[in-house]
């Protein structure tokens, strides 16, 4: 298991070395498609990590806790329940300073990621005021 990891590390290193040259020899940052290239090659590999983590998390809970593998499973429902309320909050209108405007999927995924990052901040400070008023009372 560990030979097929470091394979697969070495592989996806690699390619990512190739694409970022490609980027570089086609004209970096002037030459659009090697840069949506590279970028969409990100978003594989985050999206990739992401249902590894999650997949690998719930393998293990199964194994070591079975009756927490239901609370580990409420919180991936938790975070997907998330991430849906941040999408249909989330508005795909074009940004009035930009001469060239992105497409609306573009728009409607970058303002989604931004409010998932204000709900998730709000309910960090939320979190961090309510600890340390209970950390208070039980004092």
């Amino acid at each position: 298991m560990k030979n097929i990891s470091k394979i697969i590390g070495w592989v996806l290193g690699i390619v990512g070395i190739v694409l970022g040259i490609l980027c570089l020899a086609n004209g970096g940052a002037t030459n659009e498609g090697p840069v949506n290239i590279l970028l969409r090659y990100s978003y594989f590999l985050l999206i990739a990590a992401v249902v590894i983590l999650l997949l690998l998390a719930i393998i293990q809970t199964a194994k070591n806790n079975p009756k927490g593998l239901i609370k580990a499973l409420c919180v991936i429902v938790g975070v997907a329940a998330l991430v849906a309320i941040a999408y249909a909050l989330a508005s795909s209108d074009p940004i009035v300073s930009l001469k060239k405007q992105p497409d609306a999927g573009t728009l409607k995924l970058t303002d989604t990621i931004m409010k998932l990052t204000y709900i998730l901040g709000g309910a960090a400070i939320v979190s961090i005021i309510f600890g340390v008023i209970r950390n208070a009372i039980n004092k």
